[in-house]
């Protein structure tokens, strides 16, 4: 399994600003709450400041000069401000979980829609699992930079700018210590950013690697199996998880080293207030209440200085998950549609290909101006060698990309003019591989029609012949699916799909390679159930039985992207090409 390349047509944006700034629509929706939010965040800024000027006062004039009633004057003063602090300090924090949640929510809820509603074409170049990441783990880490810096800027850097001011107000020789502090600070926080940035950028892309392996690994467990590849896999996945830790241990290293050097600072700091406090006390220029409230100061100078760097260091890992995110927001899906599509309407099913081409590299086509009719009501089997371009036609039908070139008409309308979700809504699909969903046979079954009720769905599966069978499971239609219908054999699985199908009653029903996982006997109870349920609307069959497609309207035999023959079994089966050396290849007995 080896690791795709990143797509060439993902964006990237090289400033952190303008990327982080996609998040403010988000934000701003939010706009109540967080002044709201700011405005209890401000009175802790104000209560945090006064509380150290409360201290120089008490000690000065209450402590120092033995006045008890000023003292308690001062204390009770104290109180009041620390029950102010307790209460915006809590609603402010209740206030930034809220918001950080909802604002979660919407992203989630922006990224998954968006999701659905890209191409083929993107789901052919990305890996499951590096999708799963970025609705997980690169969301995960926005949580960690909303759950904690929502407020961190403004407010921080307002309370660093009201410790500066009420510092200097104290006393300007003993401010003298900022001189020390803020370089030296400004230092170790911008000078490890960038290396702290391209560490955590690597983390997240390296994680991602290895999650998408995961997946694989895991979907895939019996082909794994099967060919004994479990020790190179064990050395694939090492692969992926030693790149992953080589980029941990970058990181993590850096992220101790800044922490470490910010402690370091602020117990230098203290020092230098104590020392130089202690001179200044000694040749009277200060007070032991003045130093007292430097050394709070200090001490509440790197609190939000501390919070500052959390949060770029927080920052640089959130920048990288953010570029994932809006990487594939920014994706745009091949398949659009017009402003005024037709969205009201009924098919009657008829299909025309008109000299369509295709490719999804231009250097390799795939169909080569294909044309045929197919009318309301046929069964039109597609027959051809792996890779002729069968699957590609069933596709374009179902609109799950776009020609090339040509059209595709559907009643005579191009099928790019229609509603992608009112066309869909009139045709079913049945591949090869069937989706089971975790949940009931019901519900797997209702898929197609999520308010269709117990009886329409027994309905179906009598028409089809299957009802006894699913009677047999333990607990009959609510019997539960396990992991893609791991407690149920492939066979059952494609008889819930057909039954899926059916229920939506498409007027265009496609079959692809649809019956190649049933037995004899059970694809004989299906033909005789199918043969009655796709009478009246259109179906393709993609499949290599005789007796899936002997009984079609009509036969179009391709081989390497161009149609070299189209007519029935009968007449088919008169001429020496294609066709007769297919059915000889792949049924013996019917040559």
């Amino acid at each position: 399994m080896k690791e795709k390349n990143k797509p060439a047509n993902i964006k990237t944006d090289k400033t952190a600003l303008r990327l982080l700034s996609r998040l403010f629509p988000y934000i701003k929706t939010n706009a109540a709450g967080i002044a709201i939010m700011y405005l209890f965040s401000l009175i802790n800024v104000a209560a945090t400041i006064a509380l150290p000027f409360l201290i120089q006062k008490g000690i000065d004039y209450g402590i120092a000069l033995k006045d008890i009633d000023y003292l308690v004057k001062i204390s009770a003063i104290t109180a009041i401000v620390l029950f102010f602090q307790f209460f915006s300090f809590r609603y402010q924090g209740r206030l930034m979980m809220k918001i950080g949640n909802r604002i979660l929510y919407y992203i989630r809820r922006d990224l998954f829609n968006h999701i659905q509603g890209l191409s083929f074409r993107f789901f052919d170049k990305n890996r499951t699992g590096n999708i799963m990441t970025r609705l997980t783990v690169d969301v995960q880490v926005l949580e960690e930079l909303l759950m904690t810096g929502l407020d961190t800027v403004l407010v921080d850097v307002i309370m660093i700018a009201g410790i500066i001011g009420a510092m200097l107000l104290l006393d300007l020789k003993l401010s003298l210590v900022l001189l020390f502090i803020l370089p030296l600070l400004v230092m170790i926080v911008f000078g490890l950013q960038s290396r702290i940035v391209r560490a955590a950028r690597g983390i997240q892309g390296r994680l991602s690697s290895v999650n998408a392996f995961l997946n694989e690994s895991l979907s895939g467990v019996m082909v794994t199996r099967s060919f004994a590849r479990e020790k190179r896999n064990i050395k694939l996945f090492e692969s992926y998880n030693g790149n992953y830790y080589k980029n941990t241990r970058k990181f993590y290293p850096l992220h101790a080293y800044f922490w470490q050097s910010v402690i370091m600072l602020n117990t230098a700091s203290a020092g230098l207030v104590i020392i130089g406090g202690g001179l200044l006390i000694k040749s009277g220029q200060v007070t032991i209440g003045v130093v007292a409230a430097f050394l709070t100061y200090v001490t509440q100078l790197f609190q939000p200085m501390q919070k500052i760097s959390n949060m770029l260091n927080q920052l640089s890992r959130a920048y990288a998950s953010c570029e994932r995110i809006f990487a594939i927001m920014d994706e745009k899906s091949d398949i659009v549609e017009k402003a005024n599509s037709i969205s009201d309407f009924q098919l009657t099913g008829d299909v025309t290909f008109k000299d369509v081409r295709f490719h999804y590299n231009p250097e390799e086509p795939i169909l080569k101006g294909i044309s045929f009719d197919a009318q309301a009501g046929e069964t039109v089997a597609i027959v051809g060698h792996t890779g002729s371009g069968k699957s590609t036609i069933v596709h374009l039908v179902s609109r799950f990309y776009d020609v090339t070139d040509g059209a595709v008409l559907i009643d005579s309308i191009d099928i790019r003019d229609y509603s992608i979700a009112a066309y869909r809504r009139q045709t079913a699909v049945v591949m090869q591989e069937p989706q089971i969903f975790s949940g009931s046979v019901y519900e797997n079954i209702s898929f197609s029609v999520p308010d269709s009720t117990i009886d329409d769905v027994t309905a179906v599966c009598k028409q089809l012949g299957i009802h006894e069978m699913i009677i047999g499971f333990p607990d009959g239609y609510d019997t539960l699916m396990g992991e893609r219908g791991a407690n149920i054999s492939i066979g059952q699985k494609q008889l819930l799909a057909f039954a899926r199908a059916m229920l939506r009653d498409p007027r265009i029903l496609i079959l692809d390679e649809a019956s190649a996982y049933l037995d004899t006997r059970t694809e004989t109870m299906v033909q005789k159930a199918l043969a009655s349920i796709m009478k009246g609307r259109t179906t393709f069959v993609i499949a290599h039985r005789l007796s899936t497609i002997r009984n079609a309207n009509k036969i179009i035999v391709l081989d390497k992207g161009v149609i070299t023959d189209i007519g029935s079994h009968e007449e088919l089966l008169k001429k020496e090409g294609i066709y007769k050396n297919f059915l000889r290849q792949n049924n013996p007995i019917a040559g």
